[in-house]
């Protein structure tokens, strides 16, 4: 996993990290995957409609004191069912004062969830009118100033995805129900209220003011949104070239609300939202298809984004200050919210389960917008990035369909799978295809079903129409059956022979194939012309060995440059063969999967390959990257001052590789190259990633500089929460104080989540269980979901009963979904294997450590020495051989302390 994780959480999805760094650690259990449904979930169909909505008017007061609504739901319906004589509408937790169908009171059956009124048979359009108060418990949240948090500012905003719009207003609470909506919403003088479509109206009443909304095309319910509090407003606009009177130019307003204060954050966040309007609008041939475009800043928001149609809702960690934007962009959620303007809204998922054509199309959106806006190099490693992270989802906590049926509420769908596996597939098609024929097929599935709903086959249906090809087995591996092709790729040349022997090792439960039908492209590299050929193979068995001619050795061979493959590839190559595509491959993503695999190889050349295209200032950062982890991974003395060197080149998402991979090396040498990134960097996530890094290098010497660390304030404490993970690392048992303290309420929800995640490492008795089982009952949900992890690694099987009573009650659904993994995991197996791993890593680096001093030595005696040299350990050889082999050139054992490799290594 490169250091390029994910900073910004998306829309409803996991695939935003706490810190500033990925959660890989979480995700990729020691027990491996597990089945993704437990054996009560139920499959999900689309629910009847025996009437259709067409249109919802709401008419409601805000009370923020009462944290309620109150007001009425007018509903316009149209019977669709020719036998049906009541309307089933969802409504949690509401006091329904009167009920009237065309306006006279109607008969109705309510029981706290359902609202079910007599329609009668012979009505076939009417309005039914709902009068209600209600104090929702989800959906619309109230937020205001307290004794611990007297910053927090005074607003109410709501998010109903996926099926929470149901506890604000009567609703068929479903993605395939669309309808036109308008809002009245009353509000205390001074706030200002944004809704989706057009601001029809705003009339003072007294001491408060009432706005007026009216969302004129279709749309589902999960995308209405009411924002109300005290904002600056910037505005711009977009031009969408084809969209406007006789095909000419249509401007988009755009307006962005954000907290007062913030408005030069604002300009610097928000500031090629109008190219990318335009861009996307040619691109996929489909002019941005809504009246304006606004984006709002809230507190407190508990997803990233959400994509409410014409009315994004931004967290507030998307506003980037000066120093945050040096290496911190926001573009890829700006992108992503956008994106859904099209991919959701205006095309929106028939049901929950076909969830990736919402959110797999976004995610692509990212990498494709980072094309256009900083090469193909930039969408390429995002890819690669986003790769890795569904690898980690997928090889430790469970593999599913990315359609899928089964599962207990919607939102455990919003995933990995879901997120960065659609927007691989949607990668892996474009790449099969060309641009060409993708676009258009994209083009057309919009244009097709525009302002309705769809499934995976319409897009399979189009993309086939276009392109004349059958995708139905590549759609069938791809979305419809579980796992990836985990592939060992071996190459050699002899006799004029080229060889790849390709072998797919997956395991096959939970319904994986054992054997996918892999397109294997290799380019091949003429080592006396410099030219480069493509041969493209499939291996549709389990193992295959392809010959292919090749009159002389190849100068390198680059495996799958495009990244066709969707799944984990392993090279097996001739060092000197990966040495030169470092340096000589035509792309940077054939220079890094070079770098990557030579970290495996540890060698005097290959250390200065790696150490020269680091600090090579032309080469692409996510190269220079990959350069750092491998000298990091492979520990040598030579990589550690070639790092140290590094220290201070002037890209900062190379210096941020550069320290995280000085903190494997566990030495007094590594804190001393460590502390002045810690303590001062231009960047806030070199200085986070620095003292993270401190605390694995393991030196007692570390805990005084990561506590000052602690307390320094940044771009969404990551500084703080870097040191947080840097004392657990540490382990230190001074620092427990420090991060009980820090868990509690007051302080960043960051900081407390990192200080939860981090006790665990240090504590496992009665103390550290019981506080974080009081954590439970936090008003943070993600706090919560952290709690749960944090849980999960204490490894106590005493928790479950706490975890269990928590997740009869816990109205979150991500929460309850975690809760349930942990308790159906919790035992010794995780606790096991992490101690293996420590122990397994102790012993490398006692082995790395034992061979340095011998080397040492060997340089020092006497050239007439005949003595012979102590054999060379094996990685993983057992420390006691190490020792006695030291004893003999009488090197003392030292300390047993181990550099921790990368995840999953």
């Amino acid at each position: 996993m490169g250091i390029e994780h994910r900073l910004h959480a998306r829309c409803a999805g996991l695939g935003g990290s706490n810190h500033g760094h990925g959660h890989e650690g979480h995700e990729r259990g020691a027990a491996g995957a597990r089945p993704f449904a437990f054996s009560s979930s139920p499959r999900h169909f689309e629910r009847a409609r025996p009437f259709a909505i067409e249109h919802i008017a709401l008419d409601l007061a805000l009370d923020f004191d009462a944290r309620s609504v109150r007001g009425t739901a007018t509903v316009r319906l149209r019977r669709v069912d020719p036998e049906a004589a009541t309307i089933e509408l969802d409504a949690i937790g509401f006091a329904i004062a009167s009920v009237e169908l065309a306006g006279k009171p109607a008969r109705y059956v309510y029981d706290g969830a359902r609202l079910l009124v007599d329609v009668g048979a012979d009505v076939d359009r009417a309005a039914l009118s709902i009068a209600y108060s209600a104090t929702p418990r989800k959906g619309l949240y109230f937020l205001d100033a307290d004794e611990h948090v007297p910053t927090r500012p005074k607003q109410a905003w709501t998010q109903f995805q996926e099926e929470d719009a149901r506890h604000v207003f009567p609703c068929h609470d479903k993605p395939h129900a669309k309808m036109t909506t308008e809002t009245r919403i009353r509000v205390p003088a001074g706030f200002y209220v944004l809704s989706n479509g057009a601001l029809a109206g705003r009339e003072a009443a007294g001491d408060h003011e009432v706005f007026h909304w009216k969302m004129d095309e279709p749309h589902a319910s999960y995308l209405v949104s009411i924002v109300a509090g005290e904002f600056s407003e910037l505005t711009a606009v977009a031009p969408v070239r084809g969209d406007g009177a006789d095909g000419g130019t249509r401007e988009i307003p755009l307006t962005y609300l954000v907290p007062k204060g913030r408005e030069d954050d604002a300009r610097r966040t928000f500031a090629r939202t109008p190219e990318m309007i335009t861009w996307f609008s040619e691109l996929l041939g489909v002019p941005y298809p809504w009246n304006k475009y606004a984006q709002v800043v809230v507190s407190d928001f508990i997803f990233g984004g959400m994509e409410n149609t014409t009315a994004t809702t931004m967290y507030e960690h998307i506003l980037l200050d000066e120093r945050a934007a040096l290496d911190v962009t926001s573009d890829d959620l700006i992108a992503h919210e956008l994106a859904h303007q099209w991919f959701g809204d205006l095309v929106t998922c028939r049901d929950w389960s076909e969830g990736w054509l919402n959110e797999g199309f976004a995610t692509f959106m990212e990498h494709v917008w980072r094309e256009h806006h900083l090469g193909r190099d930039e969408y390429e490693y995002g890819v690669r990035n986003d790769l890795a992270s569904y690898l980690g989802e997928a090889t430790g906590r469970y593999r599913r369909p990315i359609v899928c049926q089964d599962y207990d509420a919607p939102l455990d769908l919003f995933d990995r799978h879901l997120y960065e596996k659609g927007g691989l597939v949607l990668h892996v098609l474009r790449v099969e295809l060309g641009d060409a024929l993708f676009w258009k097929g994209v083009s057309g599935y919009l244009r097709r079903h525009a302002r309705g709903v769809v499934e995976t086959r319409d897009l399979l249906r189009t993309l086939e129409d276009v392109s004349g090809r059958s995708l139905g087995r590549r759609f069938e591996e791809l979305v419809h059956r579980p796992g990836h092709p985990e592939l060992e790729l071996q190459l050699s040349w002899e006799d004029g022979v080229l060889r790849c022997a390709a072998k797919q090792t997956q395991a096959t439960a939970d319904g994986v194939p054992s054997a996918f039908e892999v397109p294997i492209v290799l380019a091949v590299v003429d080592a006396e012309t410099g030219r480069e050929r493509r041969e493209k193979l499939r291996l549709a068995a389990r193992a295959d060995t392809f010959s292919i001619p090749c009159p002389t050795r190849p100068r390198f061979v680059v495996v799958d440059p495009e990244m066709r493959i969707l799944g984990e590839v392993t090279v097996k190559a001739p060092a000197d063969m990966l040495r030169a595509q470092l340096v000589e491959a035509r792309t940077a993503r054939g220079r890094w999967l070079a770098a990557q695999a030579l970290g495996k190889i540890d060698d005097p050349p290959t250390i200065e390959a790696l150490a020269a295209r680091l600090v090579d200032d032309a080469e692409f950062w996510g190269v220079r990257v990959e350069c750092a982890e491998s000298l990091g991974r492979l520990r040598a003395r030579e990589g550690f001052d070639a790092l140290v060197r590094a220290r201070d080149v002037a890209h900062p998402k190379v210096r941020r590789a550069v320290v995280d991979a000085l903190g494997r090396f566990r030495t007094p040498a590594a804190v001393e190259a460590l502390k002045p990134k810690a303590l001062r960097d231009e960047s806030y996530l070199v200085e986070a990633e620095a003292a993270r890094a401190l605390g694995k290098t393991r030196q007692p010497a570390a805990f005084e500089v990561l506590l000052d660390v602690m307390a320094r304030p940044s771009w969404a404490d990551v500084i703080a929460s870097g040191a947080i993970d840097g004392l657990s690392a540490l382990r230190d048992d001074r620092a427990l104080p420090h991060l009980f303290s820090r868990t509690r309420y007051g302080h960043p929800s960051r900081v407390r989540r990192a200080a939860a995640l981090a006790i665990p490492k240090l504590a496992t008795d009665r103390r550290a269980r019981e506080h974080l089982e009081d954590l439970l009952d936090d008003a943070d949900p993600i706090v919560r979901m952290d709690v749960v992890r944090a849980l999960s690694d204490l490894g106590d099987s005493r928790s479950r009963s706490a975890l269990r009573a928590r997740a009869e009650v816990d109205l979150d659904a991500r929460v309850r979904r975690r809760i349930r993994e942990v308790v159906r995991d919790l035992g010794g197996e995780r606790k096991q294997s992490e101690e293996l791993k420590d122990t397994v890593e102790r012993l490398e680096n006692e082995q790395r450590e034992l061979r340095a001093r011998l080397a040492k030595l060997e340089a020092q005696r006497p050239k007439d020495a005949k003595k012979p040299a102590a054999p060379r350990a094996k990685p993983h050889e057992g420390a006691e051989e190490g020792r006695r082999a030291a004893a003999q050139e009488g090197v003392s054992d030292g300390s047993s302390s181990t550099v921790r490799g990368p995840s999953g290594s």
